[in-house]
């Protein structure tokens, strides 16, 4: 059976991406905003791209796992924990 392949662009950087389920639609918009996210994380400081797309990784992974969680009631003491780490994660890289 063929693969369904989409191509994305993040960051002018054209991606393969194996259909899973979404549409091209709904990818592009997955990747429109982590394409915004990056160059928030850029517009608050010198940040390879690197970086940036760990910290966009963990950021809408997190964000992923939040919801799931969202259902058993644990909402705002893991928005807690995720601010605390995304804190301590930007300190590491001034560093």
């Amino acid at each position: 059976m063929a693969k369904d392949i989409l191509t994305v662009e993040i960051k002018r950087i054209p991606l393969e991406v194996e259909n899973s389920g979404l549409g091209g639609m709904e990818l592009a918009e997955l990747a429109a905003q982590v394409e915004t996210y990056m160059m928030q994380l850029q517009a608050d400081g010198e940040i390879d791209t690197l970086k940036q797309a760990l910290y966009a990784a963990l950021h809408f992974a997190s964000q992923a796992y939040l919801k799931s969680q969202n259902e058993g009631g644990k909402r705002q003491e893991e928005l807690s924990r995720l601010d605390e780490l995304i804190l301590k994660l930007k300190v590491a890289q001034e560093k």
